[in-house]
């Protein structure tokens, strides 16, 4: 999905794909999915042509309308449920679904791929080919979707090469994900006849216009045809890549994102100008929902924003517009469970306000979708139409577009308000079908309520007969047997006026309703008048003709209608809730659906059937007048959960945790993912000898929108923070001088970020980035320790993105079997008060739901928003939500089918991660049912491996290594470097000590040093003179020590300032100085606005109408840091939105001195006048320029730190 352009935070632009099968297609799938994931053979079938037109894709020459909805398999880990979604689709109008493969979701390392159990893409696309719907692959290799890095797995943000370009280490990632997933792919290719994929999309929502840019399209096209692709290449890149691809497509989300204010509409847009010749107009993404981020108003807000009222405008609106291929983004979003949702967009669910709830349920979106699926997939002219000029409609309030099919006059009349945001109810009369004015019953009209829109037909071959227009709307018809039957709807109580023509008077009966009949001989027009009050049925029987049926409905009763196609003909069914599947097997039709309750089915097919069978049972009367009767589901009683086991955890803050075996922070970077550690909150505990006049200690961290991170000192709790710099004061009594201290943070870090700029942003880091002492030069030596096995994965069934590294996940406390016999009993609500920190809350509970019932279940929590607690909840071991209470929206957490086990004993672990000082203990949860269905479908359990001693425990460390350096080596200087070793449990054979230095540093002696065998409990030292590099560089530089024998090895980590020189006596310009920085978008430019995200693109700095020469141009989030060395007093600065963002954008600016807050602004806004900053840095040695995003994510958040100064002293 895509963000327009430069709006960087609210990134995609909602989706759907619009695919519409015919009947060719549509009934000849058959295959039944198996178990195995890659070596799945299939029958011979026969093989088709897949291609395009002018106007449309086509299958076997034939053109067709596609209707797609996008769904994403990996958030609804359970092949079952697979199952049911597709099939819903399907029953819903969609004759296509799009899909997008992770990459993230598959590889936890390189060169490590799973494509098993919830990961089965054969399956899924199996059972694709079997529930009979077409298939667009959309496997990146980078997807966006407000997934965990857009798709891209964690170890890829550790390369050096730019994501999405031609850079040598990233084409080699990504061929080598596109070699595991492009062979998949292209078994279940239509062409090869062995599945139902239809189109391979090309990239995501990829705009770099540039040569770099062109050649990485090509070689990924490349690389699809040479893997055995043969289906058309599509593209979401709005156009750009017309000579690669066979069709571009465009992406579209004209209501955008902010689901606060749910009644207000954006406006459709005419996206009839992005055809491009040759090809159809491909909708690639059109919203069908819209993300939510943390602290938002929550998907039913959503669900609000883009309703059936919307998706009706502007679906037809696209119709009007010559749009034949769809794709809604979303049909059904789901869980984004674990780690995989990306922070700026998206807490744990991803319902998206689509058509199907994230639990599966369907919605009145979802009944309007199935209206429009259906006509597109009826009416065949549809697939080639342009645009005619006609008179407008007689009520100016009110707008018509129209198109005709050029080849035999089809003509589509959309009519709607021209004030989209109009309310009002208007009627009005339409030149239409060759007549001034439509209808023509007198004291009848056509009524457009507020924000309506109809699709009308005319001139139209429906089947035998011949339609010359109709102001109620058409759902569906085909030729069922000897007859015909076409269904009509509109809104209750409205007029509606249909017209058919016949060479001679046919015989019309009204079997019931009330249907006024009018024949014109002169014309040969039969014209029927109505009311749309429930269902009216007439019967018309021309001369020597085939018979029409015709069904005149209201909106509620048309909804009641279910269409399946069958290889022997449509089968027409009323009643149910849902149809899933209709079949003929020996003459006895079998149909299969669910019911909310009691239902009567009636069922109309062309081909006779000996019996009817609903769910393998009898339903011989759906075919007679009276219907058969459906039973709805029974009552369902839930249990209650009680009996809570509750134990406080976070042994890691305290001054004597064993560290040891932890990974030591080696490399000139602190952040998580350098380390192996992708997912989850991350443990680092850092080391150092104190001086006694530390005053506060400084923390940098990236932790994601949501996250948090806490800290504690000698086991002292500091408090936490969200900041990306905070300054922590050190409480009198806490500090060891001349010992060793012990600086714990907890980071607890949401997912990464989405690279949807293509600039390298899902490498933003997620842990800390540095720590400093206030008051010292100090350095600290740091260790860290994420997700147990790191990259080499102890729970590969539930993959790399279920758990972090919490001292609980690590030994299994999330884990069915836990013993926690131990642990006290509470019950919730807790009300204890405990220590900061992580605490962990488990019980267990029975399930024997009736069986044939589909019951959706979810946990609820309900607190006081006050109490500033996180909480991960594990239901089975699987991560199904993140629930941070002070934050929300979410409250409620959908448990997806097979997680949960609806027939046997079931475990919820939730860990409860506390920031206040005196911790509240965990509200109440309860399980909830979200639906009661009857159902044919059967959801197996999905392997969730329990607990084992062996598997969940902390590494053990064979020897312990220590590294002492001097707190600061200049710039070209030297300074002596020790290191020792000590073995704990045996003697070290062989033993070697090794120091490693950043880049440019040299050691005297050699670095690596020959122990021989060193006993249990000696220790074996080692020095060197070390010599750092001049010039620029670091500021701090990391130094390490491994000591390795034939046990294994250890090693340790300590870190030495080199910062560049203070700044000389005067007022110096902070454009013209040495600093670090981390910036939203793009760098920090010197002199110039922020621009765009190459450096060197800024403008002229000006705010508010003022130009400015002088100062840093940033964006939101930015913290600039520039080393002061306690020489200067004071820092100036006129700060301010700059005018290049045309009024946008809002941002806050802090000023930090050492980490100390010495000045800072309120929310800025674009055209708002500069602020003046004057702030006191007497004696800092670090000074931090912070720019917030103003609390509505960073969008346009151009920020100027305009002639920004620094006072200094000799």
């Amino acid at each position: 999905m895509r963000t327009p352009l430069r709006a960087r935070t609210a990134r995609r632009v909602a989706r759907g794909v619009t695919v519409a099968l015919t009947a060719l297609a549509l009934g000849s799938f058959g295959l039944t999915a198996a178990e195995s994931a890659q070596t799945r053979p299939h029958a011979a079938e026969p093989t088709h042509a897949v291609g395009h037109d002018n106007t449309a894709l086509t299958i076997d020459g034939k053109p067709l309308s596609i209707w797609s909805g996008e769904f994403h398999y990996w958030r609804l880990p359970s092949p079952d449920a697979w199952r049911d979604v597709l099939q819903k689709m399907k029953a819903g109008g969609y004759n296509a679904t799009s899909i997008y493969f992770d990459w993230d979701f598959h590889s936890p390392k390189p060169g490590v791929y799973d494509f098993k159990g919830i990961r089965d893409v054969d399956k899924l696309l199996d059972i694709a080919k079997e529930v009979g719907i077409y298939v667009i692959a959309r496997p990146g290799p980078y997807i966006n979707a407000e997934t965990d890095g857009g798709g891209f797995p964690g170890w890829l943000v550790t390369q050096k090469g730019k994501a999405r370009s031609t850079a040598p280490d990233y084409l080699a990632a990504a061929d080598e994900w596109l070699s595991q997933i492009n062979p998949i792919l292209a078994r279940h290719q239509l062409t090869n006849g062995t599945g139902t994929i239809i189109a391979y999309q090309v990239e995501n929502e990829y705009y770099q216009n540039t040569g770099d840019g062109h050649a990485y399209i090509q070689h990924l096209v490349d690389k699809a045809r040479a893997d055995g692709i043969t289906v058309p290449l599509t593209g979401n890149h709005n156009g750009l890549f017309t000579k690669e691809l066979d069709i571009e497509g465009y992406d579209a989300y004209p209501q955008g994102f902010n689901c606060s204010s749910p009644d207000k509409w954006q406006g459709l847009p005419d996206l009839s100008g992005e055809k491009k010749p040759g090809e159809p107009l491909f909708l690639a993404e059109f919203q069908g929902g819209a993300f939510d981020p943390w602290g938002g108003p929550g998907y039913d807000k959503c669900r609000q924003l883009t309703n059936g009222d919307f998706e009706k405008a502007a679906y037809e609106n696209n119709i009007a517009s010559g749009a034949t291929m769809q794709n809604f983004y979303m049909a059904y979003g789901g869980t984004s469970w674990g780690w995989l949702a990306s922070p700026e967009s998206v807490y744990s669910s991803y319902d998206y306000g689509a058509s199907i709830r994230e639990d599966r349920q369907l919605t009145e979106k979802y009944l309007v979708n199935k209206r429009l699926g259906y006509m597109v997939q009826s009416v065949a002219p549809l697939t080639k139409t342009e645009q005619v000029s006609v008179a407008a409609p007689q009520n100016s309030a009110l707008q018509r577009r129209d198109r005709h099919n050029p080849d035999n006059g089809t003509g589509i009349t959309v009519v709607r308000h021209k004030d989209v945001n109009n309310k009002a109810k208007d009627t009005t009369h339409l030149a239409l079908g060759g007549y001034p004015s439509v209808p023509q019953e007198p004291g009848t009209a056509l009524t457009i309520d507020g924000r309506d829109s109809k699709l009308l037909l005319s001139d139209y071959a429906m089947d035998h007969q011949q339609l010359r227009y109709s102001t109620s709307e058409l759902m569906t018809h085909g030729t069922f047997g000897p007859r015909d039957v076409a269904l009509l709807y509109g809104r209750h109580g409205q007029d509606g006026e249909t017209v058919l023509r016949y060479a001679d008077r046919p015989e019309v009966q009204v079997i019931s309703g009330h249907v006024q009949q009018t024949w014109d001989p002169a014309s040969g027009d039969l014209r029927l008048n109505y009311k749309h009050d429930g269902l009216a049925q007439v019967l018309i029987t021309p001369p020597g003709s085939t018979p029409l049926l015709l069904l005149l409905a209201d909106d509620a009763t048309a909804d009641t209608y279910w269409r399946l196609d069958t290889p022997q003909g449509p089968v027409l069914a009323s009643g149910p809730e849902l149809l899933r599947t209709s079949a003929y097997d020996n003459g006895v039709l079998k149909l299969s659906g669910d019911t909310g309750k009691a239902a009567n089915l009636h069922v109309v097919t062309g081909t006779p059937a000996t019996s009817v069978t609903w769910n393998g049972r009898p339903a011989n009367g759906a075919l007679d007048t009276a219907g058969t009767p459906l039973a709805g589901p029974g009552p369902v009683t839930l249990p209650t959960l009680g009996g809570w086991k509750y134990h406080a955890e976070t042994p890691e803050a305290q001054p004597g945790f064993d560290d040891a075996a932890w990974r030591a922070a080696d490399k000139q970077a602190l952040s998580a993912d350098n380390y192996g550690f992708h997912a989850g909150s991350i443990w680092y505990r850092g080391h150092f000898t104190a001086a006694g006049t530390e005053t506060a200690v400084k923390v940098d961290a990236t932790t994601g929108r949501g996250g948090r991170y806490l800290a504690w000192l000698n086991g002292t709790y500091l408090g936490s923070s969200d900041d990306a710099t905070h300054r922590f004061d050190i409480p009198a009594g806490t500090l060891k001088p001349g010992k060793d201290n012990v600086l714990a943070v907890l980071s607890a870090n949401t997912a990464h970020k989405q690279d949807w700029s293509a600039d390298d942003s899902h490498k933003e880091p997620r842990g800390l980035t540095g720590a400093s002492l206030v008051g010292s030069a100090k350095q600290i030596g740091w260790r860290l320790q994420g997700a147990l096995g790191g990259e080499d994965l102890v729970d590969p069934v539930r993959g790399p993105l279920n758990t972090g590294g919490l001292y609980g996940e690590r030994h299994g406390m999330h884990l069915p079997g836990y013993p926690d016999d131990a642990w006290p009993s509470v019950s919730l609500p807790d009300s204890r008060k405990g220590a900061p920190g992580v605490s962990w809350y488990r019980t267990t509970f029975d399930l024997n739901l009736p069986k044939g019932q589909d019951v959706p279940l979810g946990l609820t929590f309900k607190d006081d928003k006050a109490k500033n607690y996180r909480a991960l909840v594990y239901v089975n071991g699987w991560m199904v939500g993140l629930y941070v209470n002070d934050l929300g929206p979410q409250t409620t957490f959908p448990v997806q089918p097979g997680m949960l086990r609806t027939h046997g004993h079931n475990t919820v672990a939730i860990a409860v991660i506390g920031e206040d000082a005196n911790v509240d203990g965990l509200g109440n949860v309860s399980l909830e049912a979200y639906g009661n269905h009857t159902t044919p479908l059967h959801y197996r359990d999905i392997a969730s491996p329990g607990w084992s001693a062996a598997v969940y425990r902390d590494p053990q460390a064979t020897a312990d290594v220590r590294i002492d350096a001097p707190d600061t080596i200049a710039r070209g200087k030297s300074g002596e470097v020790t290191a020792s070793y000590t073995p704990r449990r045996s003697t070290a054979h062989d033993a070697s000590l090794t120091l490693r230095l950043p880049d440019g540093w040299t050691a005297e002696p050699e670095a690596a040093q020959r122990l021989g065998n060193v006993p249990a409990g000696s220790t074996v030292t080692r020095s060197w003179k070390v010599t750092s590099s001049g010039g620029s560089g670091p500021w701090s530089a990391v130094l390490s020590a491994t000591g390795r024998s034939r046990d294994g090895s250890a090693d340790a980590a300590t870190s030495v300032a080199s910062p560049p020189a203070a700044p000389g006596a005067g007022t110096h310009d902070l454009a013209g100085l040495d600093f670090l920085s981390t910036n939203g978008w793009g760098p920090v430019e010197r002199n110039t606005s922020n621009g765009e995200d190459a450096a060197g693109d800024g403008r002229p700095m000006s705010i508010a109408g003022t130009a400015y020469a002088k100062g840093l141009g940033a964006h939101a989030d930015s913290d600039i840091t520039v080393h002061l060395g306690g020489k200067c007093s004071r820092f100036t600065a006129s700060v301010g939105v700059d005018d290049e963002t045309d009024s946008a954008g809002s941002v806050t600016f802090t000023v930090l001195a050492d980490g100390k807050q010495v000045a800072a602004t309120p929310v800025l806004r674009g055209h708002q006048a500069a602020v003046t900053l004057n702030a006191d840095v007497s004696g800092a040695q670090v000074l931090d320029l912070v720019v917030g995003n103003g609390g509505d994510g960073n969008a346009q958040d151009h920020a100027d730190w305009a002639n920004a100064t620094v006072s200094c002293a000799s």
